[in-house]
């Protein structure tokens, strides 16, 4: 993954949506009224990563990734913001739950493209399911299509991802002390009720705003919002 610097065009491109956000900000509407945007987040799972605009590798440009492991053997997610062109009926025809639902596949990342990825909303624990945050959970299970199914409409509970996100141990860390993400806390409608073609400008320019937001209101304290490195 490489970082170019010369990017204040791509910056020039969510500057709206930030003025936007900044004057919501400084007419006194709280941070809580942006989805996903918390600041103070470490890294664990249940947080997104919204990347930088100097971050040019084109398997993340502009991404919002979920992050549902991390440890001592390296770090997991998957990207919420790049949908595929090819419904779930079509990229699991053996799964009968999917033929009549409107749900298209995402890009979750480069590793293990034939591994689909489930993040799901359920109410209680599944035994295939791994919370994440939440009643949000991942599995790689397809069966999990089918329980859900057989409980209530699947549009607004799941997302199918064609491979996932993953760095070894030190590797997020590395990328992270170049600045190439930001880290805010995940929201379940972001992930299954946004509009994918704009998420990540608008969680990024949100950041920003917040940031520059608690620095003015108090020239004493460190930012509030940071990039925080493992």
């Amino acid at each position: 993954m490489f970082v170019d610097r010369n990017v204040e065009a791509v910056r020039c491109g969510v500057s709206i949506v930030y003025g936007i956000v900044f004057w919501l900000l400084g007419i006194g509407v709280s941070a809580e009224a942006f989805p996903g945007v918390v600041v103070n987040e470490s890294i664990q799972p249940g947080v997104f990563l919204i990347a930088d605009p100097s971050l040019t590798d084109p398997n993340f440009q502009q991404t919002v990734v979920l992050l549902w492991g991390h440890g001592g053997h390296g770090t997991h997610g998957v990207i919420i913001n790049r949908p595929i062109d090819t419904p779930l009926s079509q990229a699991l025809p053996n799964v009968s739950a999917l033929q009549s639902v409107n749900l298209t596949l995402h890009f979750g990342g480069p590793v293990a493209l034939e591994q689909p990825i489930l993040l799901f909303r359920y109410s209680d624990e599944l035994p295939e399911g791994k919370p994440v945050f939440a009643d949000v959970y991942v599995s790689t299970n397809v069966d999990v299509v089918q329980w859900l199914h057989d409980s209530r409409a699947l549009e607004g509970r799941l997302q199918v991802y064609s491979g996932h996100a993953g760095w070894g141990p030190g590797q997020l860390a590395s990328e992270m002390a170049q600045g190439a993400w930001h880290v805010v806390r995940g929201d379940a409608h972001s992930i299954f009720n946004s509009d994918p073609s704009d998420l990540w400008s608008k969680l990024f320019a949100a950041s920003q705003a917040i940031q520059v937001h608690h620095q003015s209101s108090d020239f004493s304290s460190p930012p509030v919002y940071l990039w925080t490195s493992l």
